[in-house]
């Protein structure tokens, strides 16, 4: 096969970050919808003569960034969309459901799906009788034992009525959480991306894009919509120089017949 000179770019990347200084990978993308390279320079011109023309130009202040839009979020590019990491334990989360009156013995009761931690005053308990589980009535006096909730002293509550439960309960172990802070951003890592070009041979000629040196802005939105599509996260990114003086190296792995 002769190699052509000419190229035509119609496919994304796959992604692969390695922390900077230990090269352990720390996150695989492979669901990205879009990427772009921009890369930009500052100019200063000299002019002079009739017309006052441009006659000498200096470039200067060279910047890449990298922009990325992903349709999948994994824990991993969260952590290094984050700078924070993912735990494992349990939390204490909040509860909010709809629940039926019951009668027992002359005694109304409802019956959570979880168990309340005990009410403070940062983790409170509150029921409230409602018509549409939305709207919130009177506030309503219970005694809880487990999910056993026993509503007393209530006069306008009765069996087959709807009553809003608000509660915190403990998650499992097996939850994973991370948490974003005021003061842990996102780090410097080394990208390697693979992609293919295709000649005008008809060749699909894979294209790697290696930097070296790549800090993730801390920037980014979590969108949500009931309607329409789904909505994806951005990676904006800027191309740091590293210590050989480079910023992005393009390879181009194809082979010329001899």
């Amino acid at each position: 096969m002769t190699a052509s000179q000419n190229y035509g770019v119609r496919e994304i990347f796959n992604v692969t970050l390695r922390d900077y200084k230990s090269r352990e990978l720390r996150a695989i993308i492979e669901s990205l919808t879009a990427s772009s390279v921009e890369i930009s320079a500052q100019s200063a011109s000299l002019r002079g003569g009739q017309g006052n023309p441009e006659r000498i130009i200096w470039d200067s202040e060279k910047d890449i960034a990298l922009n990325m839009t992903d349709s999948l979020i994994t824990k991993a590019t969260l952590e290094a969309l984050t700078g924070s990491k993912f735990t494992k334990g349990a939390k204490i989360v909040p509860k909010k459901e709809v629940v039926t009156v019951t009668s027992d013995a002359g005694s109304l009761a409802i019956v959570l799906t979880r168990i309340p931690v005990a009410s403070n005053a940062k983790y409170p308990i509150f029921f409230y009788k409602t018509v549409d589980g939305t709207n919130m009535g009177e506030k309503l006096t219970a005694t809880s034992t487990g999910t056993e909730v026993t509503l007393t002293g209530n006069t306008d509550i009765k069996e087959g009525d709807q009553v809003i439960a608000s509660y915190y309960y403990e998650s499992p172990v097996t939850t994973q959480s991370i948490t974003i802070t005021a003061d842990i951003f996102p780090g410097v890592y080394t990208l390697e991306g693979t992609t293919f070009w295709r000649n005008e041979d008809g060749y699909d000629v894979e294209a790697l894009f290696l930097i070296p040196k790549l800090k993730i802005l801390p920037n980014f939105t979590i969108g949500m919509a009931s309607s329409g599509d789904p909505q994806p996260f951005e990676f904006n990114c800027k191309v740091l120089k590293d210590k050989e003086n480079e910023m992005i190296t393009i390879v181009l792995l194809e082979e010329d017949d001899e």
